[in-house]
């Protein structure tokens, strides 16, 4: 009997088993116009880094170019550059050469001997002063080579800071735009949000209408009597 209710009995439904959630659609998906504002914020450093480098380069140039024109006003000051030493060395070491070898081979004098002695002690003086003055044009020419170069590379630096200061110039205007943008859109979206006021219904029950009635009746009654 026990068997029997038992295989009456229905069987119990069965619940559908919860289906997972995607574990992408826990993380909120980004819209296009942050997209948009990540990356002009990415240029900018991007651009600022590069404008680093720059300023890295361009300031060493500019402290050499300050040192090589000090050093030659400097070397223009010196008294050794003039127009008494700028007879051709060459010419001088033949003379001197000249004097050396007469008074190794040729006899002379005493006196003879001593004047020869003395000119070339003249020569060698005038030499040497020669040698240093054309080392120190030679320098001079090398200084105003480097002025040059340097110049143009400081040129060539401040024309990149420029044209780095246009372009962060268009990138800082794009994402005054964006987010200008981005903030009327969370305005509008806030104000959509907010929950509209609703009108207060005026009830008004029969004794109202009645004292309403009677208060026009009066006023009738009155301008009648009038």
């Amino acid at each position: 009997m026990q068997k029997a209710e038992t295989e009456k009995r229905p069987a119990e439904p069965k619940l559908p088993a919860a289906k997972a959630a995607p574990r992408d659609a826990a993380k909120p998906q980004e819209s296009p116009k942050t997209d948009a504002i990540s990356q002009v914020n990415a240029q900018i450093d991007e651009e600022r880094k590069k404008r680093g480098e720059i300023l890295g380069n361009i300031r060493p140039s500019r402290n050499k170019l300050a040192y090589k024109i000090n050093e030659k006003a400097a070397i223009s000051r010196l008294s050794v550059i003039s127009k008494k030493s700028t007879k051709d060395i060459g010419f001088l070491r033949r003379r001197k050469e000249q004097i050396e070898f007469r008074i190794a081979t040729e006899a002379f004098t005493l006196d003879a001997e001593k004047d020869l002695i003395r000119k070339k002690g003249e020569i060698e003086k005038e030499l040497e002063e020669s040698i240093k003055s054309y080392r120190l044009r030679r320098k001079l020419e090398f200084i105003d080579k480097d002025i040059e170069e340097l110049t143009k590379r400081i040129d060539a630096y401040e024309q990149q800071l420029k044209d780095s200061e246009k372009r962060l110039d268009v990138y800082y205007d794009h994402l005054r735009k964006l987010l200008g943008d981005k903030r009327r859109e969370r305005q509008r979206g806030e104000r959509q949000q907010q929950p509209r006021k609703e009108q207060k219904t005026v009830e008004i029950s029969l004794a109202d209408i009645a004292v309403i009635k009677d208060k026009k009746n009066n006023k009738e009654d009155t301008e009648i009597g009038d």
